[in-house]
C-alpha cells in the first residue's frame, strides 16, 4: 500500500528529471564546441541535477512504503538520506570547477567561442528551469514533500546560474576574456550556498533534530487540552513529510483509567488542529490537583492492588499530646467471593499505603466491602403510586427543590430503590444540594423502611 498522494510526487520527480538528462546533453553539445568553462560548470551542474533528481525520484518512492517489521515509523527518512547525497554531490563539483576557474584566473585562459545558438540555449533552458521550480514548488508544497522540495532549491538555483552564464558569455563574446572564469567562479559559489542550505536542512532530520516551530505548536496544543494541569514534555522528530511527537501530559492523580483515555484522546484531536498527520504518542502522568487529604488517601488507597473503588473517605484532624494527629476512615470495594481473612490481609495493604502518603502521625480504619454485582430487576413504578407521591411530597418540602418531575421505582431481590429528578436554582450550591439530597433520603427511608438505594438527581432550572 502506498501513501496517498505519492504518485503525483513521482510524477512530478519523473518527468523533471527527463527533462533534465535532455538540457544536459546539449549543454554538454554546446561546451564541446565552444570550450567555455562557465558552460561547463552549467553542464556538470545539470549532470549533477539528473543524479539529484534521480534520487529525489527514488527517495519519493521508498519514502511513500508503509511502515513494517523492521521501519516501524516508515521509510519517510528516505527522502532527507537522498537530499543529504545530493548535498555532497554538489559539494565536490563546486570543489571541481572552482579549481579549474581559479587556475584560469592564475594562468594561461583558453580561448572560448560563444556562437549565437550558446546564448539561445540557456536563454531557452532558463525558461524551463523557471517552470520546472515553479511546478516542484508547488507540488512539494501540497504534498509536503522534504525530497521535492531539495529538488526544487537546487533547480532555482540553475535558474541564477543560467543567468550568470548568460551573461559571462555575452562579455566573452565582445572580448572580456576573465567573464568566463569569473562567470564560473559565481556559479560555483551559488551552488555552494545551496548546498550548504540543503546539507544543513537533511541532517537536521537525519539527527533527528526537533523542529522548533511544530514542537511549539504541539505544546501549547497539548496544555490547552481538557483535562490536562500542563504538558510536561513534548518530543518532535521529522521523517519525510511525517512528524512524530511523544508527548507527557499531568492529568489529577484520582483520575480513572479510562479517563486518563480520555485526556489522551483529547489532546490527540488539539494537537491534530496544529499539525494535521502527526502520528502522536501521549502518556499521562498523574499530578496532585489540590493539597487536600482526602485526594491524597483516595489516590493512596487506589493504587493497592485488588482495589476496585475509594469512596466515604473522612479525614479529622486533632491534638495528642501537643502533636497534631489525623484519623482517616473509608471505605473499600473489592472483588466479591474473597475470604474475611483476605479482606483484612488487603485492608492493612491499604491501611499500609494511606500512611506511607501521609506520614506515620496517621490512624487509618478501612471498611472492606464487596464489589456489587449486576443485579436484575423490573420497574415497578406503574404499581406505586403512593410511593411516589410520597417522595415528592418529601422531596419539595425542601426550600431548594423548585419541582419533582420524575420519580422511577424499581423492585429487586434486595428490595425496592428509587430515582428522582428535581430541579433547583443552576446559582445553588454543591453544598446546598448534597444537604438537601440527604435529608430527602433520610425522610423517604423514615417513612418506608423497605427501601433501598435512593437516589437524588439534581438539575438546574
Amino acid at each position: 500500500m502506498r501513501a496517498q498522494g505519492s504518485g503525483r510526487a513521482e510524477r512530478v520527480a519523473l518527468a523533471a528529471l527527463v527533462v533534465t538528462v535532455v538540457l544536459t546533453g546539449t549543454k554538454l553539445l554546446v561546451w564541446g564546441l565552444t570550450s567555455s568553462l562557465a558552460v561547463l560548470s552549467q553542464a556538470l551542474d545539470s549532470a549533477l541535477d539528473i543524479v539529484a533528481l534521480g534520487l529525489v525520484w527514488m527517495g519519493v518512492r521508498i519514502a511513500a512504503k508503509p511502515a513494517d517489521e523492521s521501519h516501524h515509523y516508515g521509510h519517510g527518512k528516505a527522502e532527507n538520506l537522498a537530499a543529504f547525497v545530493q548535498t555532497v554531490l554538489l559539494g565536490l563539483i563546486v570543489l571541481f570547477v572552482a579549481w579549474q576557474a581559479l587556475a584560469e584566473l592564475g594562468g594561461e585562459r583558453t580561448s572560448v567561442e560563444v556562437p549565437w545558438y550558446a546564448l539561445t540555449l540557456f536563454g531557452a533552458s532558463a525558461v524551463v528551469d523557471v517552470v520546472r521550480v515553479r511546478l516542484l514548488v508547488r507540488t512539494a508544497r501540497e504534498e509536503n514533500s522534504v525530497a521535492l522540495q531539495a529538488g526544487a532549491l537546487n533547480l532555482a538555483t540553475d535558474v541564477g546560474t543560467v543567468a550568470v552564464v548568460l551573461v559571462s558569455l555575452a562579455l566573452t563574446r565582445v572580448g572580456v576574456e576573465w567573464a568566463d572564469p569569473v562567470g564560473s567562479l559565481l556559479v560555483v559559489l551559488a551552488v555552494g550556498v545551496a548546498a550548504i542550505r540543503l546539507g544543513r536542512r537533511s541532517v537536521d532530520v537525519l539527527m533527528d533534530r526537533a523542529p522548533t516551530d511544530p514542537a511549539s505548536a504541539i505544546e501549547a496544543a497539548a496544555a490547552a487540552a481538557p483535562g490536562v494541569t500542563e504538558a510536561r514534555r513534548v518530543r518532535v522528530r521529522a521523517a519525510g513529510n511525517r512528524l512524530f511527537a511523544d508527548v507527557t501530559v499531568a492529568a489529577g492523580r484520582t483520575s480513572s483509567l479510562e479517563r486518563a483515555h480520555d485526556i489522551a484522546e483529547a489532546v490527540e484531536r488539539e494537537i491534530e488542529l496544529v499539525a494535521p498527520g502527526a502520528d502522536v504518542v501521549v502518556h499521562v502522568e498523574p499530578v496532585s490537583e489540590t493539597t487536600g487529604f482526602v485526594e491524597r488517601v483516595q489516590a493512596a488507597a487506589s493504587r493497592t492492588e485488588g482495589v476496585h473503588e475509594v469512596h466515604n473517605v473522612s479525614v479529622h484532624a486533632f491534638s495528642e499530646g501537643g502533636q497534631r494527629k489525623l484519623l482517616v476512615t473509608l471505605h473499600a470495594k473489592v472483588r466479591p467471593g474473597i475470604s474475611l481473612e483476605e479482606a483484612h490481609e488487603m485492608s492493612e495493604w491499604v491501611e499500609a499505603a494511606v500512611a506511607r502518603e501521609l506520614g506515620s502521625d496517621v490512624r487509618v480504619d478501612t471498611h472492606i466491602e464487596p464489589l456489587e454485582p449486576t443485579s436484575f430487576g423490573r420497574d415497578v413504578t406503574g404499581s406505586r403510586d403512593d410511593l411516589v407521591a410520597s417522595i415528592r411530597a418529601v422531596a419539595l418540602r425542601e426550600p431548594d427543590v423548585l419541582d419533582c418531575h420524575e420519580v422511577l421505582i424499581t423492585s429487586t431481590g434486595a428490595g425496592l430503590s428509587a430515582v428522582a429528578h428535581v430541579r433547583g436554582r443552576a446559582t445553588l450550591p454543591l453544598d446546598r444540594m448534597h444537604d438537601a439530597s440527604v435529608r430527602i433520603e433520610n425522610a423517604v427511608r423514615a417513612e418506608h423502611g423497605e427501601m433501598g438505594s435512593i437516589v437524588i438527581h439534581f438539575e438546574p432550572s
